[in-house]
């Protein structure tokens, strides 16, 4: 047997969990086992380019998820490290909604993340043979893996206060949070019936569309649709990090390459078609009220 040394040491940090949503039954289903086997090591390869990109440590692979730490030397860099976090989070997760990674299934895989600040974590050092691996626990890396499990709105994440205030100067996702309220049986299900850093949860929602009236609603579509059509990209959250991100996986094995053509053809195509079917429909609503 290859000698093992093992050192700890503490460390706080922010814990990135992610995982995939229902994995169990895809894998138990005649009808999806083999396309999820597929998606899995797919999700993998990307899944550690996006987190070294994001700046953090990847810590393992937890079966149909991983655990990924990003170190914080000093609290008033949470911000910014947080900020990363849930941009590059938007981005893994629209890829793997509209791609599905290049598999072909009859089901959609859909991925679901836990954010938690450890300040106590117990990292251990495992070297051998020249080289290091990292694991961890603490008590917000357990309740991350517990966040990772509860379903939210795109980008599906499930997050503490603490973390969404830093962030808010620092994000280019205009990710909002609510409040996550449980009731007992939600408690006993997610958390064992353990209450520690419950009181500050929050998890993603869809934002509530602010009331507009016709004309200003179908100007900001012509403008979006203009931008589009005269090569302006639609907007979305960007940032060097998530630029560096698509083109690695752009220069991939071809299903990754497949995969970032036919995100760029979403935003492209689909979603401004989308937008041009939907104000032909307003513009008609409007010729009918008017009748």
């Amino acid at each position: 047997m290859q000698n093992q040394e093992f050192q700890f040491t503490r460390g706080r940090g922010l814990v990135w969990v992610c995982d995939i949503e229902g994995s169990s039954k895809f894998l138990n289903d005649n009808d999806t086992a083999a396309a999820i086997e597929e998606f899995l090591p797919r999700f993998h390869w990307i899944a550690r380019i996006v987190v070294e990109e994001a700046q953090g440590k990847f810590i393992k692979w937890t079966g149909d998820g991983f655990l990924a730490w990003f170190p914080l030397e000093l609290h008033r860099d949470l911000g910014e490290k947080a900020a990363i976090i849930f941009d590059m989070i938007w981005h893994l997760t629209i890829l793997c909604n509209v791609t599905g990674l290049d598999v072909d299934s009859k089901r959609k895989f859909r991925i679901r993340h836990g954010v938690a600040l450890e300040h106590d974590a117990l990292i251990t050092h495992i070297i051998q043979d020249g080289s290091e691996t990292l694991d961890l626990i603490g008590r917000a890396v357990v309740l991350a893996f517990r966040l990772s499990g509860i379903k939210a709105a795109f980008p599906s994440i499930v997050t503490q206060r603490e973390i969404i205030g830093a962030s808010k100067k620092h994000t280019n996702a205009k990710i909002h949070f609510k409040k996550l309220k449980l009731d007992a049986d939600e408690r006993l299900k997610y958390f064992k019936g353990e209450r520690w850093g419950l009181s500050t949860l929050y998890a993603s929602v869809d934002r509530q569309p602010r009331r507009r009236g016709f004309k200003s609603t179908t100007r900001q579509i012509r403008k979006v649709i203009s931008e589009a059509e005269k090569g302006k990209p639609i907007k979305k959250p960007s940032s060097d990090i998530a630029d560096s991100f698509f083109f690695k996986i752009a220069d991939g094995p071809v299903w990754s390459r497949n995969s970032a053509n036919e995100y760029f053809r979403y935003l492209k195509e689909d979603l401004l078609g989308n937008l041009k079917s939907g104000l032909t429909l307003l513009e008609k609503m409007r010729i009918i009220q008017k009748e």
